[in-house]
């Protein structure tokens, strides 16, 4: 590690930054000490959302807290990800950057879940090995959180919180310690909570997450969806008291986002629970009656992390024999542990598509809708970081499938650009001023390109007709073959939809071939058999509407020489 800063900043108490409470913070400034960003949200994408926190950075601390370097995977570091978390550093310019002690996918394949790792030398060492190559690569340290856990290997044979303790010490990491994941992974593994907290090392914690989570009876979810409860408070006063400073602490709300106004409520009641620290008892109870456990079998880490994730895609199509390899508790079965996986790993990806299609899940209606995402979920496993992009393969996938006609083709088309162009990268548009001095012969010797936000569609059937029908509850248009042409862009950070002439999407076409605008008019002439007279009546017209909505790119010209200095 190049540099190695010791010093991290006492922040005080912030908020995981989300996108329902944006207006109200930008509109009011609340009075939050910082906020925490999940990295992928930010590191695949030059959109609306890097300007959203290039205003938050003006105003509160930011730090980084990443769900995909997949620290505990058997595979190769990601040195595409690392890049663009280096990247999203540079950008932020975070007072700490974490992740998960966790593992999120192995052969390049990606659960979009937190994964846990077995608790052996090899793992320890693995992993130690991996977190001083990131560091080394970033240039500073990193924090890595404690997971909350449905399952424990039979392999391990070092306690949870020994295993944690050790990563620190031997690789110079921080610990971002998630108070609510102890108190989920010892009900869970009936651990002494206490004890668990007692081996931490305290002077190495820079962070706390306090969350809310969903008690089964039988295991705990750490759901991150509800109120912090009052065992997680006790656990946390006692943190506090036994790191002997408040520590950098934030709550955590990801899912049935409440209004701001109970998200801050909450955060309050932590700068109380912090104030009153020493006042920490009663501490749950959760060690179970039970006699300590001896690893009784011997398998590699790759070994591990293969078996479950082959579980956890194939699912019921495939049996891992879970107690072979999974701890049993009293009243949560191998078979249950290893099935939290395996649901919440269809259940995201299930709700994450749906997400994206909506208009399509209308036109095939639910039976049919929730047959395809089945199968899609199944049958194709993500390769990306950012789980956003696994829905661009569903219009592929749905051409392979029975419910499939023309119409959904063209309507899945539709729907995946318009998720999509959210991230593309920024341009800055070609306007008038950008043309001032050069001649209309000039003009037509250029080569005009497209803003990087932007596709092009030309479609068999009215399918932007019946997208807004659907989205705006209109009568739905028939559905005949009526064919329709269509561009999608985001101007301003807005996305939009503007239909088209017939030759007006063929020229555009041709310029975004980098066809010069003279040769794409001849061109256009000759092979749809137009006048002259008649493309020229069109072209001011079609030209003034392209700059006037930000279709054409100015950093991306070709002929930018030509153009006059906008400096």
């Amino acid at each position: 590690m190049k540099k190695n800063i010791e010093y991290f900043p006492d922040l005080g108490f912030g908020l995981g930054l989300r996108i329902p409470h944006y207006s109200h913070i930008f509109e009011h400034l609340p009075s939050v000490d910082w906020f925490e960003i999940i990295s992928e949200n930010f590191m695949d994408t030059d959109g609306k959302a890097k300007r959203n926190l290039a205003r938050i950075r003006e105003h509160y601390p930011i730090v980084m807290h990443g769900i995909a370097l997949s620290i505990g995977t058997i595979d190769p570091l990601n040195s595409e990800y690392l890049q663009k978390l280096k990247k999203l550093a540079d950008f932020a310019k975070p007072s700490w950057i974490s992740d998960h002690l966790c593992w999120t996918g192995i052969a390049h394949k990606n659960s979009h879940d937190l994964l846990p790792v077995p608790y052996t030398e090899e793992a320890l060492k693995h992993i130690v090995s991996r977190i001083k190559q990131v560091q080394d690569f970033l240039e500073r340290p990193i924090a890595l959180e404690n997971p909350s856990t449905y399952l424990e290997f039979k392999t391990s044979h070092i306690p949870e919180a020994e295993f944690i303790a050790r990563m620190v010490e031997d690789s110079g990491c921080h610990l971002l310690l998630d108070v609510n994941n102890v108190y989920v992974s010892c009900y869970n593994h009936r651990l002494d909570a206490k004890a668990y907290l007692d081996v931490l090392p305290m002077d190495k914690v820079i962070q706390i997450h306090l969350s809310g989570h969903t008690n089964y009876g039988t295991h705990i979810i750490d759901t991150h969806d509800d109120h912090v409860v009052d065992e997680v408070w006790a656990l946390y006063k006692y943190t506090i008291h036994k790191a002997g400073r408040t520590l950098n602490t934030m709550v955590e709300w990801d899912d049935k986002v409440p209004a701001w106004d109970v998200l801050y409520a909450e955060l309050s009641k932590a700068k109380f629970a912090a104030a009153d620290a020493k006042n920490y008892a009663p501490l749950p109870e959760l060690l179970g009656d039970k006699p300590c456990y001896v690893a009784n079998i011997d398998t590699t880490l790759a070994e591990d992390q293969s078996r479950m994730q082959k579980a956890i895609f194939m699912g019921t199509s495939f049996d891992s024999e879970p107690h072979t390899w999974i701890k049993a508790k009293e009243t949560f079965i191998p078979s249950d542990q290893l099935a939290v996986y395996v649901n919440a790993y269809r259940s995201r990806l299930y709700e994450v598509t749906a997400e994206d299609y909506p208009v399509l899940k209308t036109y095939l209606g639910e039976s049919a809708f929730n047959h395809l995402i089945k199968d899609f979920v199944n049958s194709v496993q993500s390769e990306y970081f950012n789980i956003g992009r696994y829905t661009s393969s569903l219009p592929s996938f749905l051409a392979r499938h029975s419910v499939s006609d023309n119409f959904s083709l063209e309507l899945a088309a539709l729907e995946q650009a318009l998720s999509q162009v959210h991230d593309a990268d920024e341009t800055l548009p070609l306007e008038l001023t950008h043309l001032v001095g050069i001649t209309a012969e000039d003009l037509m010797e250029f080569v005009l390109v497209p803003r990087k936000a932007l596709q092009l569609f030309s479609f068999y059937y009215p399918v932007n007709n019946y997208y807004v029908a659907v989205k705006e509850n209109k009568s739905l248009p028939l559905l005949g073959l009526t064919q329709t042409f269509l561009v999608v862009f985001r101007h301003d950070d807005v996305v939009w939809r503007m239909e088209l002439a017939e030759n007006e999407y063929w020229l555009l076409t041709k310029l975004f071939q980098g066809v010069p605008l003279g040769q794409a008019l001849d061109d256009l002439q000759s092979e749809r058999g137009l006048s002259e007279d008649a493309l020229s009546s069109h072209l001011s017209e079609w030209f003034s509407r392209w700059l006037r909505n930000g279709l054409l790119a100015y950093n991306e010209y070709r002929n930018e020489s030509s153009l006059r200095s906008i400096a």
